[in-house]
C-alpha cells in the first residue's frame, strides 16, 4: 500500500458532521470556523538491513475549531467514537495518541472579538509495505 491509498482509506472513516466544514488537506481555506481540519502524514518507516521498507508509521491529526467549548467537545466526541480503534483495510488500528483538550485559538470571532475554541486530536496507525 502506498501513502495515497493509505490516506484515502483513512479518510473514508472520518464522519461528516452537520454544521462543520471539513478540510481534508491540512489547511482551512474558508472565511471562518466551525472547521474540522484533517492532516495525515507518514512519520517514520521500519526497514531491513538492506533498507527495504517493511512498515510505514503514520499520524492522523484532526483540529476542531468552533465558537464554543461545548460545540467543539461534542464534535470531538463524535470523531473519537467513529475513529478510536477502527482497523482500516490493510492498516493497523487507529490508536488514540494525543488530545490537547480545549483552548482559545489565535483566531478571533469577528462579531465578539473573543477567540474561537480549538482542540487537537491525533491517532497512530501503520501499514506494511
Amino acid at each position: 500500500m502506498n501513502y495515497q491509498t493509505a490516506r484515502q482509506t483513512i479518510l473514508k472513516h472520518i464522519p461528516t458532521l452537520t454544521g462543520w466544514t471539513t478540510y481534508p488537506d491540512g489547511i482551512a481555506t474558508g472565511p471562518h470556523p466551525p472547521w474540522i481540519v484533517i492532516s495525515f502524514r507518514e512519520t517514520t518507516r521500519d526497514t531491513t538491513e538492506a533498507l527495504a521498507v517493511t512498515t510505514h508509521h503514520a499520524t492522523l491529526t484532526i483540529r476542531v475549531v468552533g465558537e464554543s467549548e461545548t460545540g467543539v467537545n461534542i464534535a470531538c466526541e463524535k470523531l473519537q467514537n467513529a475513529i478510536d480503534g477502527v482497523s482500516p483495510e490493510g492498516m493497523s488500528a487507529l490508536v488514540p495518541d494525543v488530545d490537547s483538550g480545549t483552548y482559545p485559538s489565535e483566531l478571533q470571532q469577528p462579531h465578539t472579538s473573543t477567540p474561537y475554541i480549538m482542540r487537537v486530536l491525533s491517532w497512530q496507525t501503520g501499514w506494511t509495505a
